[in-house]
């Protein structure tokens, strides 16, 4: 049994590791930190509701690694690479990785329909960016679910949410260039619910103290223009959109 640490592309308050053994290759999370054990439980519950509902996630293995204390968590090791490796490499054309995320985006809208339809709150991804989803190929497994739900809150808001972070993620990978590509995209995926895409615009640019807000989002945007992208930036595109 080889226990190796695999580095993340973001600092992270737990420890993954690679296990190989004559079994297979495995991927290990071991949880540190305050609140670890509600941590797992909460990640172990949330991947065995996704699994039952048919979503790509990693199986989990009932693995004993000695070497490590508990809380930890052992699941399959899925070979491909992050969405933001994928998409802020030039491995790839543009033009392949715009049909990349219409696949992505298909399934997205599959799985947040069935979430609205069964108010299943559980199925809605509650720390979504691009560094949180692997592409192999055809198929996208999501993973990091750690964060707890947020119960107050309505599953289409939630939703709406997942979708507008993912975005953000996905254009400052690709680049703000593509921001308009992506958004016509996403609008077609989700042409179906329309309702969610119009609530995505109405969460950003529908708060009280919109002069206040608008002036936040230009300071940032202002200091790092090339790579910033905000709320506002997904919100106008999808109005304007919308409005077509």
């Amino acid at each position: 049994m080889e226990l190796l640490p695999f580095k993340t592309f973001r600092k992270t308050t737990n420890r993954l590791y690679t296990l190989v053994d004559g079994s297979g290759k495995y991927m290990v999370k071991s949880y540190c930190g305050s609140g670890n054990l509600d941590r797992y439980r909460q990640e172990k519950l949330t991947i065995n509701h996704w699994k039952e509902a048919g979503c790509n996630v990693p199986a989990i293995y009932d693995k004993k690694v000695d070497t490590l204390p508990e809380p930890y968590l052992v699941t399959s090791f899925i070979e491909g690479a992050l969405l933001r490796q994928y998409l802020s490499t030039n491995v790839h054309t543009a033009e392949d990785k715009l049909k990349t995320l219409t696949k992505l985006f298909d399934q997205m809208a599959l799985r947040h329909n069935f979430a609205v339809q069964a108010n299943d709150s559980y199925l809605v991804h509650y720390d979504p960016s691009s560094g949180n989803i692997i592409c192999t190929g055809n198929s996208f497994y999501f993973i990091d679910f750690e964060t707890p739900a947020r119960k107050r809150t309505a599953v289409l808001e939630l939703a709406a949410i997942e979708v507008t972070t993912t975005c953000k993620w996905i254009v400052r990978d690709l680049g703000i260039e593509f921001l308009e590509e992506v958004m016509k995209l996403l609008v077609d995926s989700y042409k179906n619910h329309r309702f969610l895409l119009r609530l995505m615009v109405k969460r950003t640019t529908g708060r009280p103290f919109q002069f206040y807000h608008r002036w936040r989002d230009r300071r940032r945007k202002a200091a790092n223009p090339k790579k910033e992208v905000t709320k506002y930036d997904i919100a106008d595109v999808l109005s304007d959109l919308l409005s077509r």
